[in-house]
């Protein structure tokens, strides 16, 4: 295996127990939704009035609303197995349009899958250096071992306290890789409260990323050939910092899966919000 000078975090086939712990246990859930129109459009300025929030069925009370900008703080993980190798050039296109559209405190963090798993261990606004990353240190080729590096796309933001967003370039399928995994990738975003969001060139696919996508109040996009690509991620970027952010004491604290409803009084409006949340005790 190749030796990288900014790896910081690099998979074993056996997972630690000394990983960096989920979120610890608070008084307050913070749920990030985001609200569109019939056609797509980004609906931003909603008062606290228009949403509300049901645990098991049951409504909550809203103790906690933001409609302003968010920070994005992100983990990037382009798929660079020999699957995708004709889409790696595409793929570094539109992280670094992505790059292009961080603002004031947003953060990124860049990794890949394929031979390895490899994570920077620069989670930094700086755009040259991210670019200097996208440019040096993408290895193609190997298997995918797609739910080994969610997992750990989602450690090497575990102690960040801000929302967390889990972003995968990739067809969706994991080969040469433990489909064992995808449990504790499902587990991990649970409980740790993070969003996935999924990318992909028409016809690649995007398999079960769709899925854990939509569980966790992120999204997913495949991309046609002919699109802006440049628009395609500014757009993308935009969602996420105009995210309302919904907070509740939770009726128990249980450390269990509950599931969550965020609706909408106004008809004609779509929201994407997680569906479930776990309540975890706070830890002396």
């Amino acid at each position: 295996m190749r030796s990288v000078a900014v790896v910081a975090v690099v998979v074993s086939i056996a997972l630690s127990p000394q990983r960096p712990a989920f979120r610890g246990g608070v008084d307050t859930v913070e749920v990030y939704a985001t609200v569109s129109d019939r056609g797509g459009r980004l609906v931003p300025n909603l008062p606290r009035e228009e949403f509300q929030l049901l645990s098991d069925g049951k409504p909550v009370e809203l103790t906690v609303f933001s409609n302003e900008i968010q920070t994005l703080t992100a983990v990037v993980l382009i798929d660079t197995s020999g699957s995708t190798v004709e889409r790696l050039l595409w793929f570094r296109q539109a992280v670094g349009y992505l790059v292009d559209a961080l603002q004031g405190d947003d953060r990124l963090r860049i990794g890949s899958f394929g031979e390895e798993i490899a994570i920077s261990p620069h989670l930094t606004g700086d755009q040259d250096l991210l670019k200097r990353i996208l440019r040096d240190e993408l290895w193609p080729g190997g298997g995918t071992p797609l739910w080994r590096a969610m997992l750990e796309g989602i450690y090497s933001l575990a102690s960040e306290g801000d929302r967390r967003v889990v972003l995968v370039m990739s067809d969706g399928v994991n080969v040469g890789g433990s489909r064992l995994l995808e449990n504790d990738v499902r587990r991990g975003a649970v409980e740790g409260g993070f969003m996935i969001y999924a990318l992909s060139a028409q016809g690649m696919g995007l398999g079960l990323l769709k899925d854990i996508a939509e569980d966790t109040g992120g999204g997913y996009l495949e991309v046609r050939a002919d699109a802006d690509l440049k628009e395609t991620m500014t757009r993308v970027a935009e969602e996420l910092r105009h995210q309302y952010m919904l907070g509740f004491t939770p009726p128990v604290i249980d450390g269990k899966p509950h599931r969550l409803t965020v609706r909408l009084k106004t008809s004609g409006l779509r929201v994407r919000a997680p569906q479930e949340y776990v309540p975890q005790p706070k830890r002396p």
